[in-house]
């Protein structure tokens, strides 16, 4: 499949995430080999999901743990704080396709900046790390409801999450058609 056949199948869902600021280049080569290493087990993690997901799941919630502790550990060599950390995760209303997402946040990231995502695929059962360029930061336009809308584009090498993506929006879809049908069906129904 195509980047621009990705682009088409895009959905609006409400997913459990968090995201962070992320370096769009590794600033050291621990820092590359740490990457490449996360890449490397995300993509394994996927695979395993389809024959033993309690296994995956048990292995993604250890790789978050680890995550977490390189987070907090560079935090506090570096002094700022939560800036090396997520978010707290939340449900957040996302716009979603292959070729990368937009979502609300209260937090804001410049435009050309990198982040890093972790996403709960809740229709397939699969939570995945994904970083992407933001390439639109704009201000809620909700006075009830402040805060950002950013949306990004999924850097390259990440074929396994972006797979997964795809798998997830295919699903919604999949979901959102069966719901018109019962109800058309129920529609004709009465009509009988």
């Amino acid at each position: 499949m195509t980047d621009n056949q990705r682009d088409f199948y895009r959905i609006q869902d409400r997913l459990l995430m968090a995201w962070r600021h992320a370096d769009i280049e590794p600033t050291s080569e621990s820092e590359s080999a740490l990457l490449s290493l996360n890449r490397e087990i995300e993509s394994e993690l996927l695979e395993l999901n389809d024959e033993y997901p309690e296994i995956a799941k048990a292995l993604t919630l250890l790789n978050r743990k680890i995550d977490m502790l390189t987070a907090t550990n560079h935090s506090s060599r570096d002094g700022s704080g939560n800036l090396g950390g997520f978010c707290d995760k939340a449900y957040v209303d996302v716009s979603l396709s292959g070729s990368g997402m937009g979502y609300f946040s209260l937090t804001n990231a410049e435009e050309g900046s990198a982040v890093e995502v972790i996403l709960n695929l809740e229709s397939i059962d699969v939570e995945i790390a994904v970083r992407m360029i933001i390439i639109e930061s704009r201000v809620s336009a909700d006075a009830e409801n402040p805060g950002y809308w950013l949306r990004g584009r999924f850097l390259d090498e990440q074929d396994k999450q972006v797979d997964a993506i795809v798998a997830h929006v295919n699903q919604r879809q999949f979901e959102q058609l069966q719901r018109r049908t019962q109800a058309s069906g129920g529609n004709q129904d009465a009509k009988d």
